[in-house]
């Protein structure tokens, strides 16, 4: 249905990267195939040290969230041109909060007295 949306011959646009640590860096735009109907976005976080993003084209998106002891993974999928621009789509206010307070917390532990 989103096909069906764009103008004939048009393409769907999205910014497509791979294994980005800044939203800022996964800016570039790709052009589509004509079968790829939806924009993906994929954040891997692991607690308190980074977040890795990727984006690009899909002809067969599927969201999904997995929650692991050390991060969690997230794919968002959406169907108009450049929709996947943000790299935090998923993150809550109150959620960054407390991302940022594992992140201090895991310098501290990491960087702490007893460094390897």
């Amino acid at each position: 249905a989103a096909g069906l949306a764009l103008p004939p011959g048009t393409a769907l646009q999205c910014y497509s990267c791979q294994a980005e640590v800044s939203n800022e860096d996964c800016l570039h735009v790709q052009n589509c195939s004509r079968s790829e109907t939806e924009c993906w976005t994929e954040r891997i976080r692991a607690v308190g040290l980074l977040t890795v993003i990727s984006k690009g084209c899909s002809a067969h998106c599927v969201e999904d969230s997995e929650n692991y002891y050390v991060g969690k993974r997230n794919i968002t999928c959406c169907s108009t041109d450049l929709c996947n621009a943000s790299g935090a789509h998923a993150l809550q206010p109150a959620a960054a909060g407390a991302l940022a307070l594992l992140t201090a917390l895991g310098g501290l532990l990491l960087g702490g007295p007893h460094q390897l």
